[in-house]
């Protein structure tokens, strides 16, 4: 492999000069096949083949590689059964801002089922019509003794006056920084986007729907579902 790279540089030099090509010399017919296929092949597929032994490499020494590992690793992190990540945010509600020094935690939620419910921001028409439904569903969708959370970028002014005006009974937690976010790899470049996380009473996470669709009755279906089966894990309620 290592002798196709001079062979294709040997011959794109001589076709500019004047002098009569040099045969390539080959002790095979598969080694003059393996060369002609080098200069006929177009130099980004060369390139992406001499770079792909070396992908995992070049992905721990290089920043730019660094984005691909990391949405990997979160990816594999949100999946059902294992732990879910910390989330500690403030939040607003319909009432108003709530206490700096006692923000959302995640932890402190133990023993209930939460639904993480990521969204792009506040007054837009898809959150709007998922917050609305969310609402309106509240009773058959999440049940009793569930909490609920949404998480956008928005401020906490921003948070309460959507919880207001759509009369929201939900915490609405701020993530500018797009902490939780990253962390649930629930971010599409430098914004947040639509996602829902159930995470059962045990703190690990019993489903993910990465691209939840707020006008498709079917993501709401199998939402409830997840949640109906997350209160039921161990016989409770």
């Amino acid at each position: 492999m290592t002798a196709a790279i001079p062979q294709r540089t040997s011959i794109a030099a001589a076709s500019r000069a004047t002098r009569p090509i040099p045969p390539i010399v080959s002790t095979s017919r598969a080694a003059r096949g393996a060369a002609a296929a080098v200069v006929r092949a177009p130099a980004a597929l060369l390139a992406l083949a001499a770079l792909l032994p070396f992908a995992g490499l070049r992905a721990q020494r290089h920043d730019s590689a660094a984005p691909v590992t990391l949405r990997l690793r979160v990816a594999e992190e949100i999946k059902p059964g294992r732990q879910a990540p910390q989330v500690v945010l403030p939040y607003a509600t319909r009432d108003g801002i709530g206490p700096a020094d006692q923000p959302f935690d995640l932890r402190k939620e133990l023993g209930h089922v939460v639904v993480l419910a990521f969204y792009p921001g506040d007054f837009t028409p898809g959150c709007i019509a998922e917050w609305r439904a969310f609402r309106d569903r509240a009773a058959t969708l999440f049940g009793p003794k569930v909490v609920v959370a949404g998480i956008s970028a928005d401020s906490l002014d921003s948070h309460h006056r959507f919880a207001r005006e759509l009369e929201l009974p939900f915490k609405l937690l701020s993530d500018p920084k797009l902490v939780a976010a990253r962390q649930y790899g629930a971010t599409d470049g430098n914004r947040i986007k639509r996602m829902v996380v159930v995470v059962g009473r045990d703190g690990l996470i019993r489903y993910v729907d990465p691209a939840f669709a707020a006008l498709d009755p079917q993501s709401y279906l199998q939402l409830g579902a997840a949640v109906e089966a997350a209160r039921n894990e161990g016989g409770g309620g």
